[in-house]
């Protein structure tokens, strides 16, 4: 039983040691669009549009912002969007191992313990 709750404890350990700092995640997603500037001797015309790459991210209420973003900042942007994800992941692997824990605590059940069971009727 103790080496059962020391192998959660490491587990929690390492899932805790793997995360990226927490002030370098982002909820949102970063992509990329092709706009079409307007002008009538613009290469965007007949071609490819205009490459602008952007965060956008839903806000409460369901409003959505997005945010252009240079390019300097685009690997900036997804390395903090996939952090996010996992410290996600990370959350639902601790609870998990938590839910273990928990079971581990629990006393054993008695077959006194408790209030009788109730007989079914039958109709």
């Amino acid at each position: 039983m103790n080496d059962d709750r020391e192998a959660l404890r490491s587990r929690r350990q390492r899932v805790l040691a793997a995360l990226p700092p927490l002030e370098e995640i982002l909820r949102g997603s970063v992509f990329v669009r092709s706009l079409r500037c307007g002008k009538a001797g613009c290469r965007c015309v007949s071609g490819e549009g205009h490459r602008a790459v952007y965060l956008s991210v839903t806000l409460p209420g369901g409003r959505t912002e997005q945010i252009s973003l240079p390019p300097e900042l685009v690997r900036t942007a997804k390395q903090w969007v996939k952090n996010y994800t996992l410290w996600g992941k990370a959350v639902e692997e601790l609870s998990a191992i938590n839910r273990q824990v928990l079971r581990q605590r629990r006393r054993p059940a008695t077959p006194s313990a408790g209030r009788p069971r109730r007989k079914r009727r039958r109709s």
